[in-house]
């Protein structure tokens, strides 16, 4: 069998230190270091005590970089000819190559800002929020998540949000005022179908992705078409990372969970059934509105279960949850991975064989996420022992 040779780090790096100094401020660099070399090795020949006033190699170059930078402190001065000369030629090129850094310096400044406020960077964040593409209802769930305390404002959250569209300019500077996140809020701009977009968003590092349907005025199929073509890109990006999102039209809900979408709402969906609730009886909808936190204090929270929690039942839990005002509503189960292991029967000698079949051959033998479970109004009986977390609902205001 033929030897691979690894690739050796010496040429790349090499590659890279050329690159490096073949660019203009690569260049910019090197000449002054060159002149600094110049200058020191000059006035410390001309200057060295007794001819002149330095005892040692540092004091030239101290008077080098005071005299390149033009600041003159004056406590090193030349005492001979030969380092009044030099300090001629220091004066004369370093305010040229000095002036031509900063200027440098600030152009990339300005480039980097305009790249970022374009959206043309690449994102460097952890565990941040995700929101592809935009339409009407993009603000409600920015304010949701920023209200749930997901998002990171000045009041606290954890997370940055990262917005990926092909907004323009001005759409993208009055999007940002409105949401108010000052620099926890980064766009990357271009089509989410296109991968080297998505990549610019780090999404394998992030906390959550969202999926919105196109705006008002686009095709429903071209908008989920878009959609289903992100998502795929997404999920081979990003396998572990949740995303949620919607779709235009509901027979495309099944092809994005088929590509990986952890859940798909029906846009419009859900307005239809909250009118048929109010037309059955509107208290329905304010009590909905009540558990969503839409009529100010109040609404649905969700906390994990403690050890000594979930060795109770239903039943025990229960007035502990309602001695500090909160109504347990029910107990949710979190999204486990699956593999053969857990479907399979240990007990089964086919069971076996086939796992067997699988890890011989060395095939994947994950078949993806279960799903997070909810158990609403449990009985009395149900033991929390299986389950993760409680969701509650959280005392309204007094009316």
């Amino acid at each position: 069998m033929k030897n691979v040779e690894a690739p050796r780090p010496l040429p790349a790096l090499r590659d890279a230190v050329f690159g490096w100094f073949r660019n203009p401020f690569g260049k910019l660099t090197l000449l002054i270091a060159g002149l600094l070399v110049v200058a020191t090795g000059g006035f410390w020949f001309f200057e060295l005590y007794p001819k002149g006033t330095i005892h040692d190699a540092f004091g030239a170059l101290w008077w080098a970089v005071v005299t390149l930078t033009t600041v003159g402190y004056g406590d090193v001065v030349p005492a001979t000819t030969g380092g009044k000369v030099m300090g001629l030629i220091v004066m004369i090129c370093g305010i040229g190559l000095v002036s031509t850094l900063t200027g440098n310096l600030a152009s990339m400044l300005v480039e980097h800002k305009a790249k970022k406020r374009k959206g043309l960077l690449k994102v460097n964040l952890t565990n941040h929020v995700i929101v592809i593409g935009w339409n009407d209802f993009g603000q409600e769930l920015v304010n949701s998540l920023r209200d749930k305390g997901v998002l990171r404002t000045r009041e606290g959250g954890q997370s940055d949000l990262v917005l990926i569209n092909e907004l323009t300019t001005d759409q993208r500077e009055t999007l940002a005022l409105q949401i108010d996140m000052d620099d926890r809020l980064r766009f990357v701009w271009g089509s989410p179908a296109q991968e080297s977009v998505l990549l610019k968003a780090q999404p394998d590092r992030a906390r959550v992705i969202y999926l919105l349907s196109g705006a008002r005025d686009c095709d429903p199929k071209d908008a989920d078409q878009a959609t289903l073509y992100c998502a795929l890109t997404l999920r081979e990006l990003a396998p572990k990372v949740p995303i949620y999102g919607e779709v235009a039209l509901p027979e495309n809900r099944k092809h994005l969970l088929r590509a990986g979408v952890n859940e798909i709402l029906v846009h419009g969906q859900l307005t239809s059934t909250i009118l048929g609730l109010m037309g059955a009886n509107p208290s329905l909808w304010t009590l909905l509105q009540d558990m969503l936190g839409m009529r100010g204090a109040g609404g649905l929270d969700v906390r994990a279960l403690t050890g000594e929690e979930k060795a109770m039942t239903w039943g025990e839990l229960l007035p502990r949850f309602r001695a500090d005002g909160l109504l347990p509503l029910g107990v949710a189960q979190a999204s486990r991975e699956l593999s053969l292991e857990d479907v399979l029967d240990q007990g089964s000698a086919l069971d076996q064989f086939i796992l067997e079949l699988f890890q011989s051959s060395g095939q994947e033998t994950r078949l993806g996420d279960s799903g997070p479970r909810v158990l609403a109004n449990p009985p009395d009986s149900e033991r929390l022992e299986n389950f993760d977390a409680v969701l509650f609902l959280k005392p309204g205001e007094t009316r």
